[in-house]
């Protein structure tokens, strides 16, 4: 506790010089036939010196109350505005204080009254040196105690820039997590209905299944990966769908070599198709029409809508999930579209992968 207050008067002693040595210049200038000794051991020295002492030392407790007023790193505005207004009283009372010393207005052996000395003490006083001296003392605190906040003010913009990227991660890890569990149980739901429907099927099922779920356990924890990988993975899962539905769903996608280029969010094709064939009625009678396309910098999947009843409401982890993830990686716009007939989400395609 005792080497704060220490530090705090080394510097105030090491500023203090600063000060005495501007004012020994200023002398020798003004009258350059005189000695450097003379200049330097007049007590203007010691004047200077009580000058930079104390106007240092109020000032590094004028910045450390600031601090602990505006202890947050958005009140640097309001820091310098408090701290330079302060600073300009402290400095006319620190002046008036050292002058009023070597004045000998404290001086209780002289014969004159207090109010006399006070009196004759006021008429000696220079506006201008006052004012002088307090530019000298903003300059020189604009330096030391300016830096001080500005410091502070840009580790403050660091550490909550930090602490904002921690919670975003969080939060995207949080979203990439229900991956695993969504894409698992909408598999097993597949499975499910063709063991009922075909057992030889479900046989083939279960071995591409667990090619695909590589890809899930590889992929899920990247933050973007190629077009061309999700693409062939939900080529995959779409083929497993056939398997199941046969003639009750018709996929077209058709995406050239050239139209692959880019990035997107892992699996988020594939909830996409999970999410129309939760909430769509697939049938003989009433065949899904399923479209996988791109435009511009965007991928789409288009359904006919035929909407079906879904008992338990929905999982909130389909498109949303989506939705959440694409929010904390960039600005662009998911595009959802609705009519009477047809369904469509668009993603954005990235065109650098995300560090």
């Amino acid at each position: 506790m005792r080497k704060a207050p220490f530090k705090a008067i080394i510097q105030a002693l090491l500023a203090s010089l600063v000060v005495t040595i501007y004012f020994v210049v200023v002398a020798k200038l003004d009258h350059n036939d005189v000695p450097w000794t003379s200049i330097i051991f007049h007590p203007n020295m010691v004047r200077g010196l009580l000058y930079g002492f104390f106007l240092f030392l109020g000032h590094s407790y004028l910045s450390k109350w600031v601090g602990k007023k505006y202890p947050s790193g958005k009140d640097f505005g309001k820091k310098m505005i408090v701290f330079y207004s302060v600073s300009f009283f402290l400095t006319i009372g620190v002046v008036f204080m050292v002058n009023a010393f070597f004045s000998g207005l404290f001086n209780p052996g002289v014969s004159e009254s207090f109010s006399q000395r006070f009196y004759h003490f006021i008429h000696q006083q220079r506006i201008a040196y006052y004012f002088q001296t307090a530019m000298i003392s903003w300059c020189i605190s604009m330096f030391f105690f300016g830096f001080y906040f500005y410091k502070r003010f840009k580790e403050s913009q660091i550490k909550e820039s930090h602490q904002e990227k921690q919670q975003i991660t969080a939060q995207f890890e949080s979203l990439k997590n229900q991956l695993d569990p969504h894409f698992l149980f909408n598999s097993l739901n597949v499975l499910s209905g063709l063991i009922e429907e075909s057992p030889k099927k479900a046989s083939m099922f279960t071995t591409d299944l667990s090619k695909i779920y590589r890809y899930v356990l590889e992929q899920k924890d990247k933050s973007l990966v190629s077009l061309q990988d999700e693409l062939a993975f939900s080529k995959a899962y779409l083929n497993l769908l056939s398997l199941r539905f046969e003639d009750g769903i018709q996929i077209d996608l058709h995406i050239s070599e050239e139209e692959n280029k880019g990035f997107i969010l892992p699996l988020s094709l594939q909830l996409l198709i999970e999410n129309v064939i939760k909430h769509n009625v697939i049938s003989l009678k009433k065949p899904l029409f399923l479209k996988i396309y791109r435009n511009a910098d965007y991928l789409y999947v288009e359904n006919n809508l035929q909407k079906k009843k879904v008992l338990h409401g929905n999982s909130g982890i389909g498109l949303k999930n989506i939705q959440d993830r694409y929010r904390i990686l960039s600005n662009l716009p998911i595009h959802i579209q609705e009519s009477d007939t047809v369904f469509s989400v668009g993603l954005p395609i990235m065109t650098e992968i995300a560090t």
